[in-house]
């Protein structure tokens, strides 16, 4: 298993944070890897939402369907892929700080396809939460 995480501070209140990232129609927006997503139904994220989405990483195009496993409105949401290329759970964990929302978001992946990417992916995938979460505090804070 490999993790990876990132904490970002996004001055705007929870609600406002959680409503937006978990919108999938939202997710190209600010996941600039994101080429196409397909949810089951339309709306936010909840526990059972399925989607599809296809993603541009290394220049390569890869296809993953994945299902919304958790979903605590407001402070936590959960993702998860058994089936994947690199089976993984994303989650994003929201929490109130003084006039902001402090968003910790984590990959865990499994399987050997994550153990046999080594220190190359792990970057690559460390460096693309931190440009991901810039970009949504960006966009949320209005910039």
């Amino acid at each position: 298993m490999a993790l990876y995480e990132h904490t970002v501070e996004i001055h705007r209140a929870r609600e406002d944070v959680f409503a937006f990232i978990t919108d999938p129609a939202n997710y190209p927006r600010w996941q600039p890897s994101l080429v196409a997503i397909s949810p089951s139904s339309p709306g936010p994220l909840r526990v059972g939402t399925e989607a599809t989405e296809l993603r541009r990483f290394f220049g390569r195009e890869v296809q993953t369907t994945w299902t919304c496993v958790e979903h605590d409105p407001v402070s936590r949401s959960a993702i998860e892929s058994d089936d994947a290329a690199v089976p993984f759970r994303g989650t994003f964990v929201l929490e109130p700080v003084e006039g902001a929302t402090r968003l910790t978001w984590t990959v865990e992946t499994r399987g050997a396809a994550s153990r046999l990417g080594g220190p190359l992916v792990g970057r690559a995938t460390r460096r693309e939460l931190e440009a991901n979460a810039r970009r949504l505090k960006e966009i949320l804070e209005g910039g």
